[in-house]
C-alpha cells in the first residue's frame, strides 16, 4: 500500500478527524465564528475519534495538515508517557527541570 493511501477500514474515521480539524482551525483562524460550546464539542470529538486511530499514522498523515491534530497527538502521548515526545519535549522538560532548580533555592 503506497504512503498517501488511507487504510481502507480507516476511511471513514479518517474523513471524520480531518473533518473537525478543519473546522477547529477555521475557529483558530477566524474563518469560522469561534463559539465556546462547539469549539470543546469539536475538541472532545476530535480526541474520541484519534483514540482509535494508530499513532504513527495520525502524526504522519492528519498531524502535518492539521495543527490541532499534531496538538491532540502530543496531548495524547503526554497521557500515556508523562512527556512530550520528541526534541520539542526533551527541550521542555530540561527548561522545566531548570526552572524548578531555580525556584528551590530562591
Amino acid at each position: 500500500m503506497p504512503r498517501s493511501t488511507v487504510d481502507p477500514s480507516l476511511q471513514s474515521k479518517h474523513l471524520f478527524i480531518s473533518h473537525l480539524a478543519a473546522r477547529l482551525d477555521a475557529m483558530e483562524r477566524g474563518a469560522l465564528p469561534l463559539t465556546a460550546a462547539a469549539y470543546r464539542l469539536y475538541a472532545r470529538r476530535l480526541r474520541e475519534a484519534t483514540a482509535g486511530y494508530p499513532e504513527a499514522q495520525l502524526g504522519e498523515r492528519l498531524g502535518k495538515r492539521h495543527p490541532v491534530v499534531a496538538e491532540t497527538s502530543d496531548n495524547r502521548y503526554f497521557d500515556t508517557h508523562g512527556h512530550l515526545p520528541g526534541a520539542a519535549g526533551l527541550a521542555a522538560r530540561e527548561a522545566a527541570e531548570r526552572l524548578f532548580a531555580r525556584l528551590s533555592v530562591a
